[in-house]
């Protein structure tokens, strides 16, 4: 068992360290091209939330926090990058991370407000774009392209906001917490797991939706989630993405899902060894077409058929070409165990 823990250990160094080699001179990480050009403030919240805190990362980290604070639009959000529109998963990613840094004050404050203005008093959801304008004059398209799918409310939107509206504010979140959790729990599929708009998998949604659950203490909720991520558990230890082998992105997840519901160690350790196996030299994780891009008015992207790796006209899936979502995603899931035994 020793000797496991000092594998983990010396994976997620090696991880923390290709992540701090790809930060940006400015501090964000910048990753997914599309025609929007690459992500940098949605995926610098969600590696800033992954990178564990040291004093060997606290430089970098608040390097990445200081960008992000003067780049926050006026609306109190930040987009997928610098020139796109605010989006509500972008907002909650670098909420939480600010948050995390212990960033409190006006510009969490905003971003706070920002979020709550995304969700949807009649679904208790929350909406990835507001409303349609201003994606729309960004993208160039005209007003008679609707928007139902981008403005519409998504799991793993809801949960990521959820937690960063809680995490802000726990008080003053508590009626917007409630309406979002019971959107979520009725998302839940008769498998267990949550479908993602923005994801090829439901991997994500449902790691964001348990550990919502977790939160609010829904743990009928939370074991039918890792029943269905148990199920799905590869013989090789990991877990698959459709149409792939084992995915990294997709067994650091699942992982993830186990590890914070305290699940069977038969099943973590199996996940654990199969995730350092995936492991590549430079101490990154490989990257598959992981992120889809539905076409505005796609409500059900899921009904779509076949996806096209980054050919745009149709829906797409893009791949993180740096390997930095994934293998943050992957040191989280790894920093988990030793997070765990620390308490």
């Amino acid at each position: 068992m020793d000797g496991s823990v000092d594998c983990t250990a010396g994976a997620v160094e090696r991880g923390t360290r290709f992540l701090l080699a790809r930060q940006g001179r400015d501090g964000l990480w910048r990753d997914f091209a599309t025609p929007a050009g690459e992500a940098s403030c949605w995926p610098t919240g969600y590696i800033g939330s992954a990178v564990p805190l040291t004093g060997s990362t606290a430089d970098a980290l608040d390097r990445a926090a200081d960008t992000l604070i003067a780049a926050q639009n006026l609306d109190g959000g930040w987009g997928y990058n610098e020139n796109v529109p605010t989006d509500a998963d972008s907002t909650a990613w670098v909420l939480r991370f600010l948050i995390r840094l212990g960033r409190t004050g006006d510009p969490c404050r905003r971003a706070a407000s920002c979020l709550i203005s995304h969700q949807r008093n009649r679904t208790g959801g929350v909406a990835t774009y507001l409303e349609s304008n201003q994606i729309r004059r960004f993208m160039g398209l005209s007003r008679w392209v609707p928007f139902w799918g981008w403005c519409a409310a998504h799991t793993e939107v809801t949960a990521a906001a959820c937690q960063a509206l809680t995490a802000a504010s726990p008080d003053d979140s508590r009626s917007q917490a409630q309406a979002a959790w019971r959107f979520v729990r009725s998302r839940q599929r008769a498998d267990g797991c949550w479908s993602s708009y923005w994801w090829t998998s439901p991997h994500f949604a449902t790691l964001q939706a348990i550990e919502f659950a977790l939160a609010v203490g829904d743990w009928a909720t939370v074991r039918r989630g890792v029943q269905w991520t148990i199920v799905n558990q590869d013989r090789s230890g990991g877990w698959k993405l459709p149409g792939a082998d084992d995915s990294a992105f997709a067994t650091a997840l699942a992982l993830s899902i186990l590890l914070r519901a305290d699940a069977d160690d038969d099943h973590v350790d199996r996940g654990v060894m199969r995730l350092l196996d995936l492991q590549q030299a430079d101490g990154g994780w490989s990257s598959l077409p992981i992120m889809r891009i539905p076409l505005p008015p796609d409500t059900n992207p899921d009904g779509e058929g076949s996806w096209q790796p980054v050919r745009f006209g149709s829906g797409v899936v893009v791949a993180d070409q740096h390997r930095t979502f994934t293998s943050a995603t992957c040191v989280a899931a790894l920093a988990l165990p030793r997070t765990r035994r620390s308490q």
